[in-house]
């Protein structure tokens, strides 16, 4: 059974499989394509069941994918009904989907008779031309953003999928990426969920969907008188239209799985969920406000709003002098409005107030779509070069920043005019690798960056980094532009320096 009532499917993936093996070689090679999808289907499945907060077998996320299909099998019988009964599409695009006739009346059964194109998902598995992706991927003529899962040395190679061929645990940008799609696809399955939440003759409309509606809360952990109103608060949040992590039977129970589930999914939630009365623990040792100020602590971290249900409003009933002068400190500074305090009444005064809140706030970009452009003007195998491109691909890993570095075509150019659809979309940082005194090089890069980002140019924030000149010193100038000695006189790179310089520059966009 589905996870949407009145589906067949949740998802169907449309995918081409990649080459045919040569005669005589069938069963002996191996289809890296088809493997890295099922591989990729298999997690992102994973994902969306913890997104929608489940461990019910019979509200698993359901999808399908056919595992002998290809571009020069036809198709079975009853594949259009099957298509047709899936609530979402999710095209893995590669250059052998382009050139499949049978994913192309897959993609135009399901636009044909799906009612929006959100219900349409793209996966980006390999760097395909935008002008030959098909009409139905291009409604009102602009293409669906997709999800970026390659990565690519020059923006006109064909790129390598993320965890190519097989990804693993270890692969970060490949598990950062399925998180964001699954996040995006869970939203849009409880936003269908509302709309058919009244009768089948009378469905919601499409176009009043609140804004909370698949929305993520993270529910925090609360003590252990608070279980049941726990338990129930998380159905009815469920019926309302959100998303709850973590997923029921990975509720957090003391220091260390608060943490860890606030490092885990703190990232995708736009809000915390607290109820609080006169009881607390006394864990962790010295915290002021035991668990309580704990997860306020961590939400200022991660610059995520509380919304606190305090239920008490006698605190002379607090035992704990520790843990009644920290409620008593909260109540002081909450004001009119203020996310971080309620006395409702009762638990359906506190989800309406809740979803008052989702409903009005503007959903947090969280710098989910932050992309670093690393240019240099020497070539790939120098030594300095190779050194100084890791310690910025290594610095922008670790600030969870995906890259794309640019290198120089036979011409001795980068080109960054084919980059204009991924700036339009991202919260930028470009970072320029200078070498050899070249200023006019890094002139010549920052005024085809300004021409390119055109009105984006806003978000983009620039550091050049390279050799001092002994005579002009650094790259100052009319750019006025962040900058940072990249190799000491003794050509070496200061990897701290600059791995810290884009670190700050990364922090001022976020």
């Amino acid at each position: 059974m589905p996870y949407l009532r009145g589906f067949t499917r949740d998802v169907f993936v449309s995918y081409a499989h990649g080459p045919e093996p040569f005669a005589g070689f069938s069963g002996m090679r191996t289809d890296f394509i088809s493997k890295w999808t099922r591989s990729f289907v298999d997690d992102l499945s994973s994902q969306l069941d913890i997104f929608l907060g489940t461990k019910d077998q019979k509200r698993r996320v359901s999808i399908w994918m056919d595992p002998a299909l290809d571009g020069n099998r036809p198709l079975r019988e009853g594949l259009k009904a099957e298509i047709e009964q899936s609530a979402l599409l999710l095209v893995v695009m590669s250059k052998f989907y382009l050139e499949s006739s049978w994913c192309g009346e897959e993609l135009k059964w399901f636009s044909n008779h799906a009612d929006s194109k959100d219900r349409m998902f793209v996966v980006k598995a390999f760097n395909t031309p935008i002008d030959q992706w098909p009409v139905a991927l291009k409604p009102d003529g602009q293409p669906l953003l997709g999800f970026t899962f390659y990565t690519t040395e020059h923006p006109d190679d064909l790129g390598k999928p993320l965890g190519w061929p097989q990804p693993d645990e270890t692969d970060k940008a490949y598990w950062d990426a399925i998180w964001k799609l699954a996040d995006a696809m869970a939203s849009q399955l409880k936003r269908i969920e509302w709309t058919m939440g009244g009768s089948a003759s009378s469905q919601r409309d499409v176009e009043s969907i609140p804004a909370r509606v698949g929305r993520t809360l993270f529910l925090g952990y609360m003590h252990d008188s608070l279980y049941d109103l726990r338990s129930d608060l998380r159905v009815r949040l469920d019926k309302t239209g959100f998303k709850i992590v973590p997923p029921t039977g990975d509720d957090p129970v003391d220091e260390a799985t608060v943490r860890s589930a606030f490092e885990k999914y703190l990232p995708a939630s736009d809000a915390i969920v607290l109820i609080a009365n006169q009881n607390s623990e006394l864990w962790p040792k010295g915290q002021d406000g035991g668990p309580l100020g704990l997860q306020f602590e961590l939400a200022k971290q991660y610059r995520i709003p509380v919304h606190l249900w305090l239920q008490t409003t006698d605190l002379s009933t607090v035992r704990n002098q520790q843990y009644r002068s920290f409620l008593a400190n909260v109540v002081a500074n909450a004001r009119g409005g203020s996310d971080i305090l309620i006395h409702a009444a009762d638990t359906d005064e506190f989800v309406r107030y809740i979803s008052g809140k989702l409903d009005t706030a503007p959903k947090p970009s969280k710098g989910a779509e932050q992309l670093a452009v690393v240019c240099s003007n020497a070539r790939a195998g120098q030594a300095r070069c190779d050194e100084l491109q890791h310690t910025v691909t290594e610095a922008l890993q670790e600030a969870e920043i995906s890259s794309i570095i640019l290198g120089q075509d036979d011409s001795g150019q980068i080109r960054l005019k084919p980059l204009e659809e991924e700036f339009s979309r991202a919260d930028t940082v470009v970072v320029v690798l200078c070498f050899d005194q070249e200023w006019g090089w890094a002139s010549s890069i920052t005024k085809e960056l300004g021409q390119t980002m055109g009105q984006q140019g806003a978000k983009t924030r620039i550091l050049v980094t390279g050799p001092e000149d002994r005579k002009k010193g650094k790259f100052v100038p009319a750019f006025k532009f962040k900058t940072v000695v990249g190799v000491t006189p003794d050509n070496r790179v200061p990897i701290k320096e600059v791995a810290d310089e884009i670190k700050k520059i990364v922090g001022g966009i976020a």
